[in-house]
């Protein structure tokens, strides 16, 4: 270390010391890396010198004593500047001591609180030491200090990380001359010294302890030799600079979504267990909220201003440098999450039974083997080279994972991510000593604050949701009973599925009934959601039935039978095989001639309704039909009576979605005579043919609502009663009225039974009606 040199003290100077040279090749000046205990009368021209030299490397603009060096720069550096200190040498000669340094870019840029990536070249050749400074410089918008001021002791070429959230504490960077054994001077704008280590220099430097991590501002980088001047009020400046560049660092940004995706279990994934990479986990997970029972969540969150304090709990557990598809220890983000202030991470359920404990995350108590932590490049936020940005909790939903209760299937969950802040309050070190303080202890009382929100900033938070489903296959196509529909032709079976890839299962199909007993096996193939299994029935027909068999391995997880159909979406469909062309039938008689053959074509037994319409309208019927599976049969309408005149009419049968369409020939009935109610007398037509009295039109509809016995012929029950000829009813006597008038009745018939010494007929009734009717007038009798 330097010592302190006392105002108006001669230092003695050896005869080994030549007389300082102010003289040179060039006519420029040149400095030492150290100033040289000068005897007080050149005080005055010391600091001249000094003002002059600290003037060139804020500028960075040769000036005398500095110049650029010729050494080669970095690969990536734009430029290289050389610091140049030539001692006097008896003669006039001099041996050339040159700081040398360059970085890699004029300005490196990285979020508080993150890591960046620093690389610079540094060596004296006269193997003196070379230091960086970091901060000491003016605020751009103020003119202020910065606050911040930092040496680190370089050892030649240096390619590194800094952690900013740790600068300026005691966990910061082991180089730093708060620790290290450095060689530093630094004096007032009068050449004075004022100080010959970080900790003595004044507060408002912020070479001593910080109040809170290192803000969101431009910082000055410097390769120097050690010697520094101190401005007022608190602004610290190399007397000499090799190289110059600038820390930027930015406010962190937080991603106000969370991605979900669920995953199989890992030892279901190819490699069994091997997929613990984000792109095995994403080529093999479905991007769905609802989680399967036994599988795995996947949470993805993305935020800046965190992976200093990640990184520095992953170097306590040796994890290394964190980069983005490393897989690490959750426990680095357990203790993160306990210790840095302000950053909060909850999964808990949200529905829980009346007297049920609620279930929730425990990281720190979880199983490696049930959460996994990927790192990943952020993919909205801006970060730098060295940073993640993003990362991954894969969760195990298995019974003694990673929560306090088991999941079960019905069970939700929510999500959230936070960075908490409370308007009107930022974060403060608790150690206000002047000391470097703890990075991770915060001045109490004061509520939960990130350690980079301002006084304006509130919580920024993400949230999402996730539910516990069962494991379950759900068929496409059965029976009310249960059993699959296959289609005959390129059948399969279908369905959904929670079940993720990859899985082996297969299913097998079996007919012992065949002349030779039959047996196929076929692989379950699963795709988002759905699974598909190509059945070889073995060309069966519709109507055939087979064993099907579900495995997984080789554990049986279902077993039903197989009933192969024409078409699954309509298994018992009926059809009509054939109908008469033409049909020919009397007027008068039903339509048992007119025959239709229909079958089961569907191979499920089922139900439909033949209808039959003639001549758009004029004549129509219908039946209900019954057919098993396979079962053809031949049916007509006998219960259908055809009322129409003679001649050829279009008709149309349909069944289900089946149309045939035909001509009914009605002809002449020469066995029927209609009796003609007026005249009492058969009453027939030209042509001979009776003429229907009752007939209003021709038209009938008729439901054959009949029972039909094995040969298609009608039952039916006979009329009780009929009119008689003349169109009067009878009564129960048998008798019937005259409408003729006069008081006797027709021959054979009684008279009328009277108490009077005469008949009452119809007019004696008339005149006693007006008779009492005449007395009775408004409502009185009179």
């Amino acid at each position: 270390m330097t010592r302190r040199q006392e105002d108006g003290a001669d230092r003695y100077r050896g005869p080994e010391d030549p007389a300082p040279n102010t003289d040179s090749d060039n006519g420029g000046g040149r400095i030492r890396p150290r100033l040289r205990r000068l005897p007080t009368v050149r005080t005055a021209a010391v600091a001249a010198l000094v003002l002059v030299v600290a003037s060139a490397a804020v500028v960075s603009v040769p000036v005398a004593g500095v110049s650029v060096a010729d050494s080669a720069s970095m690969a990536d550096s734009p430029a290289t500047n050389a610091v140049t200190a030539q001692p006097s040498e008896p003669g006039g000669s001099a041996d050339q001591h040159e700081l040398s340094g360059s970085f890699s870019r004029p300005t490196y840029t990285a979020t508080a609180g993150d890591l960046v990536d620093i690389r610079y070249t540094a060596s004296n050749s006269n193997n003196g030491s070379a230091y960086l400074l970091i901060g000491g410089n003016r605020l751009t918008d103020t003119g202020n200090p910065v606050g911040y001021t930092d040496v680190v002791k370089l050892s030649g070429d240096f390619d590194g990380t800094i952690n900013t959230r740790l600068l300026g504490t005691d966990q910061g960077t082991a180089a730093s001359c708060r620790e290290a054994d450095c060689d530093l001077e630094f004096v007032n704008e009068n050449g004075k010294e004022v100080a010959d280590s970080l900790s003595e220099l004044s507060g408002a430097t912020g070479a001593g302890g910080l109040a809170r991590p290192l803000v969101p501002q431009r910082y000055r980088l410097a390769i120097t030799n050690g010697t520094f001047v101190v401005e007022e009020p608190g602004v610290v400046t190399p007397v000499g600079a090799a190289a110059s560049s600038d820390l930027l660092l930015t406010k962190p940004t937080f991603h106000d979504e969370i991605e979900v995706f669920t995953t199989a279990d890992p030892e279901n994934l190819e490699g069994g267990g091997g997929g613990e990479s984000l792109s095995a986990l994403e080529q093999n997970g479905v991007e769905r909220t609802a989680v399967t029972e036994g599988d795995r969540v996947v949470l993805g969150f993305e935020s800046t201003g965190i992976w200093g304090a990640l990184s520095h709990f992953a170097a306590k557990q040796d994890e290394g440098q964190l980069q983005a598809g490393q897989a690490v220890n959750h426990s680095i983000l357990s203790e993160f999450l306990r210790t840095e202030n302000g950053v909060s991470l909850e999964v808990r359920q949200t529905n829980p039974g009346a007297n049920e404990p609620r279930s929730e995350l425990d990281l720190a108590d979880a199983a490696p083997e049930d959460v996994t932590l990927l790192l990943a490049d952020a993919e909205v936020l801006e970060t730098g080279d060295s940073t993640p940005g993003r990362f991954y909790l894969v969760l195990d939903t298995s019974d003694g994972g990673p929560f306090t209760e088991d999941p079960e299937p019905g069970d939700e969950f929510a999500v959230e991510f936070a960075l908490e802040g409370a308007e009107g309050h930022r974060y403060a070190f608790a150690d206000d000593s002047g000391e470097p303080p703890a990075p991770f202890k915060q001045r109490l009382p004061a509520p939960e604050q990130f350690p980079y929100w301002e006084t304006a900033d509130g919580t920024e938070s993400a949230e999402a949701s996730f539910t516990i489903q069962e494991r379950y296959f759900e068929y496409d196509h059965v029976t009310d009973d249960g059993e699959l529909l296959v289609e005959a032709s390129g059948g399969a079976v279908t369905g959904t599925t929670t079940i993720l890839p990859p899985i082996e299962m297969s299913a097998t199909f079996v007919d012992d009934k065949r002349d030779e007993p039959f047996r196929s096996e076929s692989e379950v193939e699963l795709s988002e959601g759905n699974f598909t299994i190509n059945a070889d029935l073995g060309g069966a027909d519709p109507g055939t039935r087979l064993n099907y068999e579900l495995y997984d391995g080789t554990t049986l997880r279902d077993s039903r039978t197989v009933i192969v159909v024409d078409d699954t979406d309509d298994p018992d469909r009926l059809a009509i095989d054939g109908v008469s062309d033409n049909a020919t039938v009397a007027t008068g008689e039903n339509l048992s001639a007119l025959r239709i053959d229909v079958r089961n074509a569907g191979g499920l037994g089922g139900e439909g309704t033949l209808t039959l319409d003639v001549d758009d309208g004029n004549l129509t019927a219908a039946r209900d039909l019954t057919l098993s599976s396979n079962e053809s049969r031949t049916v007509g309408f006998p219960s259908a009576t055809v009322r129409l005149d003679p001649g050829a009419y279009p008709f149309n049968v349909t069944l289900d979605d089946d149309r045939r369409n035909g001509t009914l020939v009605v002809e002449e009935n020469t066995a029927r005579t209609t009796i003609d109610d007026d005249s009492g007398e058969g009453d027939t037509d030209d042509s001979g043919n009776a003429s229907s009295s009752g007939d209003t039109g021709g038209n009938t509809t008729d439901t054959d609502a009949n029972s039909t016995d094995a040969d298609e012929n009608p039952t039916a029950n006979d009329s009780t009663g009929a009119a008689n000829s003349d169109g009067n009813s009878s009564d129960v006597g048998g008798n019937s009225s005259d409408p003729r008038d006069g008081s006797g009745g027709r021959d054979g018939e009684s008279e009328p039974t009277t108490f009077l010494p005469f008949g009452i007929g119809t007019r004696e009734t008339l005149v006693g009606t007006v008779l009492v009717g005449a007395i009775h007038i408004l409502g009185h009798w009179v």
